[in-house]
C-alpha cells in the first residue's frame, strides 16, 4: 500500500478510536486523513514570512538592512546572536501551541512540516546546529510527563535533512514558578541563574547553538540560558520558537 494512503487510514483509525479536535476551528482532527489541524485553519495564522527582527523574530516593517532590532530587543543585553519564530500568538495561535503544552496532544506537532510551508527561511535558520530544548525541572517534568520543547526540537531536527542534532545538556536548577503572570522585570528575576549545562557533555565550543522554546514572550527564559552557555565559552547562540507575544 502506497505510504501515504496508509498514513490517512491510520490516521482515520487512530481518530475514531481516540477523538481529536482541530484546535484552531474545534472540528474533527485529521479531516484530510494526514493534518491534525485543518489546512485552511493554519493558512489563517499569522505566519512570520517577511522582515523580522534579527534577534526575537518579529515581524518589522521596512527594509532588512545588516539586520533589524525591534525596541525591546534594542534595550535588553542579550545573549544570543540572532532569532526567529514562526508565528504571532493571536488567539489561535495560542490555541494552537496550548493544544500541545497545556493538554499534552503531540499529533498537534506532526504537521510541523506544514507550518514550515507557512514560514518561509525557518529552516536555514536551524541548519548545521545543535538545537538544545529549554528543559523543564525534574519536579515539574514529572509532573506533566513530557517537555514540549523536546517534542518540538525533534520536529525542526527532522526538517533539517541531519544537517543539526538534537542535544539535551541543559538541566533546570530552580524550579521557578510559571512566568505567565510576571512583567519583564519579574521575569528576568524569577530564571535567573535558573540553568546550568549537564556535566558530561560533548558539546565543541565552536558549535552553533540553538536553543528551542513553544515561546517568545519577553526573552527572559531563553536569554537565561544563554547566559548559561556564554559562561560555559560558548559564542555562537541562535533561538527558535514557535509562537511570539
Amino acid at each position: 500500500m502506497n505510504k501515504k494512503i496508509f498514513k490517512k487510514y491510520l490516521n482515520w483509525t487512530l481518530d475514531l478510536i481516540f477523538p481529536g479536535f482541530c484546535p484552531l476551528c474545534r472540528n474533527q482532527a485529521f479531516a484530510d486523513g494526514e493534518h491534525y489541524s485543518c489546512l485552511s485553519c493554519l493558512d489563517e495564522l499569522p505566519w512570520v514570512t517577511g522582515t523580522r527582527c534579527e534577534l526575537c523574530g518579529i515581524p518589522m516593517a521596512g527594509i532588512d538592512f545588516r539586520g533589524l532590532r525591534c525596541t525591546n530587543c534594542r534595550e535588553e543585553n542579550l545573549s544570543f546572536e540572532s532569532g526567529r519564530c514562526m508565528m504571532l500568538l493571536d488567539v489561535k495561535g495560542k490555541n494552537l501551541i496550548h493544544e500541545m503544552k497545556y493538554h499534552g496532544v503531540k499529533d498537534v506537532i506532526r504537521d510541523f512540516p506544514a507550518w514550515v510551508e507557512r514560514s518561509p527561511g525557518f529552516v536555514e535558520h536551524l541548519v548545521d546546529s545543535i538545537l538544545i530544548p529549554v528543559p523543564l525541572h525534574p519536579k515539574r517534568l514529572q509532573s506533566r510527563g513530557f517537555n514540549q520543547s523536546q517534542w518540538i526540537a525533534e520536529a525542526m531536527i527532522r526538517e533539517t535533512r541531519g544537517s543539526s542534532e538534537v542535544y539535551d545538556c541543559l538541566r533546570r536548577t530552580k524550579n521557578t514558578p510559571t512566568q505567565t503572570k510576571f512583567d519583564r522585570s519579574e521575569r528576568k528575576k524569577n530564571v535567573k541563574n535558573a540553568f546550568a549545562l549537564k556535566p558530561g557533555n560533548c558539546l565543541d565550543r565552536e558549535n552553533r547553538i540553538v536553543l528551542v522554546d513553544d515561546v517568545y514572550t519577553t526573552g527572559a527564559t531563553l536569554n537565561a540560558c544563554a547566559d548559561t552557555l556564554v559562561g560555559e565559552g560558548f559564542n555562537r547562540i541562535s533561538v527558535a520558537t514557535l509562537g511570539h507575544g
